[in-house]
């Protein structure tokens, strides 16, 4: 599948991530990084739809992007699974924080490109002004979905399952701003350093296009 093959060289980073997983699980008898393997694959969904941008038309391609900016965030999350990192029995400190890290970069890397992807589709339809713009507000928004998704813990189908309850829980972030200043602050920083680290990583990108 061209998918599969245009993005290898990350989806066999993927692969030995989830070797450590499956080593994980057999030397230790638990579950406790089960978790990494459904969190890569949402990781993977809004680079799937940006790959399948360019070939879209009309109202299915917006769709795509639609799609695409709701799973965004999913990638980038996978950062803060670091926040499970603590010394635990039967496994040395390195070998979890290379498991979580390769995780995480796996994670970075799947959502930059598949933000790449979307500027470049976006690149026949808009000015470089309003595709910087795009960038800022997605970075913005994916930081803000990282906090949702982190500390209150809604997922991308709650905007389907739960939107009353969701958009209650985004009203009162807006209408108390001191009172959620968190919130706030995940979103700015996070989007100010995703937006940086992509500025940079964006040249190594055309390799692969």
């Amino acid at each position: 599948m061209q998918f599969f093959s245009r993005y290898q060289h990350l989806f066999f980073s993927i692969l030995f991530t989830f070797f450590l997983v499956g080593i994980r699980m057999i030397m230790t008898g638990t579950h406790t990084f089960a978790f990494i393997p459904w969190n890569t694959f949402l990781a993977i969904v809004p680079l799937w739809f940006s790959y399948l941008l360019p070939a879209a038309r009309g109202r299915v391609a917006w769709l795509y992007a639609a799609l695409w900016l709701l799973f965004f965030p999913n990638a980038m999350y996978m950062v803060t699974d670091l926040f499970h990192l603590r010394e635990r029995e039967k496994v040395p400190y390195w070998a979890d924080l290379l498991l979580l890290f390769s995780a995480a970069v796996n994670g970075l890397i799947a959502g930059f490109l598949s933000l790449y992807n979307t500027e470049q589709w976006l690149r026949q339809r808009g000015s470089g002004k309003r595709r910087h713009l795009f960038i800022v507000a997605a970075m913005l928004l994916c930081g803000y979905g990282i906090y949702l998704g982190r500390y209150e813990r809604w997922n991308s189908w709650d905007v389907v399952a739960q939107p009353f309850a969701l958009l209650s829980g985004i009203a009162d972030h807006i209408l108390h701003p001191m009172r959620n200043i968190d919130a706030w602050m995940v979103t700015g920083l996070f989007g100010v350093w995703m937006y940086l680290l992509y500025g940079f990583l964006k040249t190594g990108f055309r390799r692969i296009r």
